[in-house]
C-alpha cells in the first residue's frame, strides 16, 4: 500500500442493462477511503494440467 487518507468524494453510477443499480437513489455519500497501491500478480502455479496426457 503506498498511501491511504479519507476525504471528500463523489459517487457515479452508470447505466448497465444487466445490472440496473444506477436506478437506485443516493441520497447521501457518508464518507469514503481512498487507497493507493500497486496490485501486481505474483508467481502462477499450475493446478491441473489439462493438456497433458
Amino acid at each position: 500500500m503506498r498511501g491511504a487518507w479519507t476525504g471528500p468524494a463523489r459517487l457515479e453510477l452508470l447505466a448497465h442493462a444487466l445490472a440496473p443499480l444506477a436506478d437506485l437513489p443516493v441520497r447521501e455519500v457518508v464518507s469514503a477511503s481512498h487507497l493507493l497501491t500497486d496490485l501486481a500478480p505474483g508467481q502462477p502455479e499450475v493446478v491441473h494440467d489439462y493438456l497433458a496426457r
